[in-house]
């Protein structure tokens, strides 16, 4: 599994109020019940990991793994699970090394500038799928900022695309 620091360089970077680093991910599993078999996969995962999957819009977390929803029917899960007991269930995909995960705190106002969400509005735990520019990128509100989940082929465009957005928020603070 890639540790953050393979896939972001240059970080961590402080400009004005904003900080961003980068974030080592967990093994990450994308889960889609079968038709019909939501409610087992639930009862499942509950014993697996002590939580269900979340609503849309909502990350869940236990002190095992953290998961939120992605698209329809599927969900992703942050931490270790043993696919044997989703077997017949659900569909099951180790999405480890397709992310990377970055850290923003302090940064509403550079979101804001990157983003079409409406990010001032976003209360802890709340997820948005959205694009950054143009990079598809997952939010998750959590205190103080947002984790920022993305494809790691765009690693460095998304990390280029945010600091000249801190420059831009932290020049307007001097201007202003």
């Amino acid at each position: 599994m890639l540790e953050a620091s393979d896939i972001f360089t240059g970080l961590p970077v402080s400009i004005g109020a904003a900080t961003l680093e980068a974030v080592d991910l967990p093994p990450v599993t994308l889960v889609a019940p079968f038709k019909g078999r939501m409610m087992a996969v639930a009862d499942a995962l509950k014993a697996e990991i002590g939580m269900v999957l979340p609503p849309a819009g909502q990350c869940g977390e236990s002190d095992k793994a953290r998961a939120y929803w992605r698209a329809p029917g599927q969900w992703l899960v942050f931490g270790a699970l043993d696919a044997g007991k989703l077997a017949g269930m659900a569909a099951m995909v180790d999405m480890s090394d397709a992310f990377g995960r970055l850290r923003l705190v302090g940064g509403v106002e550079v979101l804001a500038r990157l983003v079409g969400v409406d990010v001032q509005a976003m209360q802890a735990g709340q997820v948005a799928h959205t694009e950054m520019a143009d990079i598809p990128v997952t939010l998750i509100a959590v205190e103080g900022g947002f984790e920022l989940m993305l494809p790691r082929s765009y690693a460095g465009s998304a990390v280029a695309r945010i600091e000249t957005a801190m420059r831009s928020v932290a020049a307007r603070g001097l201007l202003g």
